[in-house]
């Protein structure tokens, strides 16, 4: 299927409310414009990906909010595909023993299976006076303790809120918190560049920390659209 064409399915798929699909079908245009440096397409699709994302994150907010679903010992193992099972629809935050690897395959049974389920990429470490918890933005994240990574969220296990909550208010409160606490130094980052070719990269990089970070589509969507003016101005 060609760009237009994914262009023209995925807004389809918006006004039916099938945002996991959308996001799926936008997302797979904008790679194929970003590799024909098609700026005209990619200035116009970040606002219906933008949306897309957004709605899936509202439908995630709507299930189980779980921020404990975490491993307290090095013997307490979490297996994914139950955490799955259990959890179709939500937010989490999944916590390894010392390790990713866990929420990464979670995030991963998510996106392959077309559920509005994510989750925090976080890892559980011994500490003096109980165990740490360590959120990370990015996949590549150096576990190192106490050396934490760059724009690391480092919470203590006993103050985290106890067990599975639907659509609670405060819950999603505390989830927003902690998406805004990972992508505000990397949107940070990207409003202070002034190459747009790097600036555009790091917007990017922003979305990969946080998919639903409204203000990183806008900016980016600005950004793409001066390439476009420029452009056109250097045909002329």
């Amino acid at each position: 299927m060609g760009m237009q064409e994914l262009c023209e399915l995925g807004q389809r798929q918006l006004m039916d409310m099938h945002y996991a699909a959308a996001q799926a079908t936008v997302e797979e245009a904008e790679q194929i414009a970003w590799q024909a440096k098609d700026w005209d397409t990619l200035a116009r699709l970040y606002l219906p990906l933008q949306e897309a994302r957004r709605q899936r994150r509202q439908r995630c907010a709507e299930g189980i909010i779980q921020l404990d679903c975490i491993a307290r010992t090095a013997d307490q193992l979490l297996d994914p595909e139950q955490i799955v099972a259990q959890h179709p629809q939500g937010q989490l935050l999944v916590a390894g023993w010392q390790s990713l690897e866990t929420a990464l395959r979670v995030r991963n049974l998510a996106r392959q299976r077309d559920l509005y389920l994510e989750t925090f990429l976080a890892a559980t470490f011994p500490a003096v006076d109980g165990p740490v918890v360590v959120v990370v933005p990015l996949e590549n994240a150096a576990l190192t303790p106490p050396n934490w990574p760059p724009h690391g969220i480092v919470l203590r296990a006993a103050d985290l809120p106890v067990g599975p909550h639907r659509g609670d208010w405060r819950f999603c409160a505390q989830a927003a918190d902690l998406w805004e606490r990972l992508h505000l130094p990397f949107l940070a980052a990207a409003d202070a560049m002034q190459d747009p070719w790097t600036k555009i990269e790091a917007y990017r990089q922003t979305l990969r920390v946080d998919y639903a970070c409204e203000l990183a589509h806008q900016k980016l969507a600005q950004t793409v659209r001066g390439l476009t003016i420029a452009s056109h101005a250097g045909r002329t």
